[in-house]
């Protein structure tokens, strides 16, 4: 009996043709799945569309949707896998908001898309698809992955670094969880395997977080109107391990003003590889006395997400409590040397 694996559209460059205003998702999940001859080899399929969306148009609260309908098929004892045909600018935004809002994920959720639409010449998609098919049938994962360019990818963990290549995204581990060949070999060892857990959607959220890249010539006063525009939460990219200005235009003063205002201020990197380390400099240091939280190795888009997801789980103004969720690693976004 071939396994089951659900396949739930969200629109996206894979399923996109081309109009007189550019590529437009049009597509639909049954007809993706009819383009690929030898994806029903694999598994079953049980297909369904529930958004038809550029993914530069998602929001959180489309996050929210497509989390829900995911854990739908998790509970469904009789589905292995869950499949999500994404657009890729925000994929990684999707899938990392899939593995911080379920809770005891027990099977593999895999996101997949491609860089060249279904219908073209060169196409990606159809690999693709076929290989996050096999992924979600036949690994042993229970985790939120990005299958990509013959990769297996944490979502938590990843960026997309490229825009024309095929190869579009790049995890900030040290390895993908996997590689697809032939064969579909796990690399890390600390992968989560398929469970018998219950699983629960936890993604209540307070979308107003802002996410602000630190540059030379920066005004400190930026943050300080971000609250009067109804931001509850503010994530720095700061320069190398979490470095921002202190002289002239010093991030210091702000942030405590910002927080016995209430607002949470994260601050993370903007290096793809590295983390704050918020006692190497002197840049730093000022910035976390006047109450910064550190982002560890968090990515930043993730660190957003998260902070979303904490602000919603404490009552309003209590900073030392949201300190604590952002310091909780619930999908692996932080490496636990970290924290």
């Amino acid at each position: 009996m071939s396994p089951i694996v659900s396949v739930i559209g969200t629109g996206g460059t894979i399923s996109s043709t081309k109009t007189n205003e550019g590529f437009i998702p049009a597509l639909s999940p049954e007809t993706l799945v009819k383009l690929v001859p030898d994806i029903e080899k694999v598994a079953e399929l049980r297909v369904r569309e529930i958004m038809k969306k550029d993914s530069s148009n998602m929001t959180p609260n489309d996050w929210q949707i497509i989390t829900k309908e995911i854990v739908k098929d998790l509970l469904d004892p009789e589905i292995n896998g869950v499949v999500v045909t994404h657009g890729t600018d925000t994929m990684a935004y999707s899938a990392s908001a899939a593995g911080l809002f379920i809770r005891n994920l027990n099977k593999p959720v895999v996101f997949t898309g491609s860089q060249i639409p279904i219908g073209e010449i060169g196409t990606d998609a159809k690999r693709n698809l076929l290989d996050a098919v096999r992924v979600a049938a036949n690994t042993d994962i229970a985790e939120s992955v990005i299958v990509f360019d013959s990769r297996i990818l944490r979502g938590v963990r990843t960026i997309k670094l490229r825009e024309y290549d095929l190869n579009a995204f790049e995890t900030v581990d040290p390895v993908p969880i996997g590689e697809i060949a032939r064969e579909i070999y796990l690399t890390d060892p600390l992968v989560k395997k398929r469970n018998n857990k219950v699983p629960y959607w936890d993604g209540k959220l307070i979308p107003n977080v802002s996410l602000v890249r630190v540059f030379p010539g920066i005004t400190p006063k930026i943050l300080e109107i971000l609250p009067e525009m109804g931001y509850k939460g503010i994530i720095i990219e700061g320069y190398g391990a979490g470095n921002v200005p202190i002289q002239r235009k010093s991030f210091a003063n702000t942030v405590k003003k910002l927080y016995d205002q209430g607002i949470p201020v994260v601050v993370t990197t903007q290096c793809v590889f590295g983390r704050t380390e918020p006692l190497l400099y002197q840049t730093g240091k000022h910035v976390f006395d006047a109450g910064a939280i550190s982002g560890h190795d968090m990515i930043s888009e993730v660190a957003m997400i998260k902070l979303m997801w904490a602000l919603a789980k404490v009552k309003e103004n209590d900073i030392e409590k949201v300190k604590k969720y952002m310091y909780q690693n619930l999908a692996g976004e932080i490496n636990p040397e970290y924290y």
